[in-house]
C-alpha cells in the first residue's frame, strides 16, 4: 500500500488514495483524495493542490456552523468546484460530542465508542453521503478531495463507503483509515487552541479527550465495515438503498479502479 501523503503547510491529514489494491486492480491516483479542514491553506498550498495535484472538486462535510466560523480559506477563491454537505447538524454534533465525553469518562472502550458513533453517522449522514457519491460521479466531479474538520470521522466514513463500493480490499480500507492517526497531533493542537478561544466553546478539551478524538485504530473501521456488510451487503448496497442507480456504482468502480 502506498501512503500518498501530500505535504502542505495549512493542512496535515492530506493524502491521495491511489495505489490501493482492489481485487485484481488498483485505485488510480489523482481521482480521490482526503483531508482535514482547508481554511488555513497558504497560497503555495493552493497552487500545489490545483496546479500539481489537479484537484477539481472539494466535498466539504463540515457542519454549517463550522463553515460559517472558519470558511473555505484561499482555496475557495480558486476555480475549484465546491460541494458543501452537512453530514450532521450542530445540535447532533454537540450531542454526539457530549455522549462521547461521557462514554469516555465511564471507561468504555474508546475504539468501540468511535465505531458506534460511526454507525450512527451512517444513518444520520446517509443523505449527505449519498449526495456526495452522486456529485463525485458527475462529469467534472473528480479529481475530488473530501474533507471535514480533522479528516478522520465524517471523512473517514464517506471514504470507506466510496472505497468499499469500488471494490477496494477491506484490509486496505482499514489501513487507510488508521493512517490518519499518524497526522493527528498538529490537527488536535490547532483544534484545541480554537476551542479554547472560541466564544461558542463551553470548555477547553482535556488532554485525554483530545487523545481520544485523535484515535484512529483498525478495530474501529473493522466494526463499521462489518455493519455495512451485514446491513446492506456492502457499501454498494448502502448507496443503492439510498437511491443511487446500480449503473452509477459500476461507473464509479471504473472511474476509481484501473489495472494493477
Amino acid at each position: 500500500m502506498t501512503t500518498g501523503w501530500i505535504e502542505l503547510e495549512g493542512a496535515h491529514n492530506v493524502r491521495d488514495l491511489g495505489g490501493l489494491s482492489a481485487g485484481s486492480g488498483r485505485t488510480r491516483s489523482g481521482v480521490l483524495l482526503r483531508s482535514d479542514a482547508l481554511h488555513e491553506l497558504t497560497d503555495d498550498d493552493v497552487r500545489q493542490l490545483v496546479d500539481v495535484v489537479g484537484v477539481a472538486h472539494v466535498v466539504d462535510l463540515r457542519s454549517s456552523s463550522e463553515r460559517l466560523e472558519r470558511g473555505r480559506g484561499p482555496l475557495g477563491a480558486s476555480a475549484v468546484r465546491y460541494t458543501e454537505l452537512e453530514v450532521i447538524g450542530p445540535e447532533d454534533l454537540a450531542r454526539r460530542a457530549a455522549t462521547r465525553a461521557a462514554s469516555f469518562a465511564a471507561g468504555l472502550p474508546p475504539a468501540r465508542i468511535l465505531s458506534d458513533g460511526y454507525v450512527e453517522l451512517l444513518e444520520l449522514g446517509a443523505p449527505a453521503f449519498t449526495e456526495a457519491f452522486r456529485r463525485i460521479g458527475e462529469p467534472g466531479g473528480a479529481p475530488a478531495l473530501v474533507h471535514c474538520a480533522i479528516g478522520k470521522d465524517r471523512t473517514g466514513v464517506l471514504i470507506a463507503l466510496l472505497l468499499d463500493a469500488a471494490g477496494v480490499d477491506r484490509a486496505e480500507i482499514v489501513v487507510d483509515y488508521a493512517r490518519s492517526g499518524e497526522r493527528m497531533a498538529p490537527i488536535i493542537a490547532r483544534w484545541t487552541s480554537a476551542n479554547e478561544t472560541s466564544a461558542n466553546a463551553s470548555s477547553a478539551l482535556t488532554e485525554q479527550l483530545a487523545a481520544f478524538t485523535a484515535m484512529a485504530v483498525p478495530e474501529t473501521m473493522e466494526h463499521v465495515l462489518d455493519h455495512v456488510h451485514e446491513q446492506w451487503d456492502g457499501a454498494a448496497g448502502f448507496f443503492v438503498a439510498n437511491g443511487v442507480a446500480p449503473d452509477s456504482v459500476d461507473a464509479w468502480r471504473q472511474c476509481l479502479v484501473g489495472p494493477a
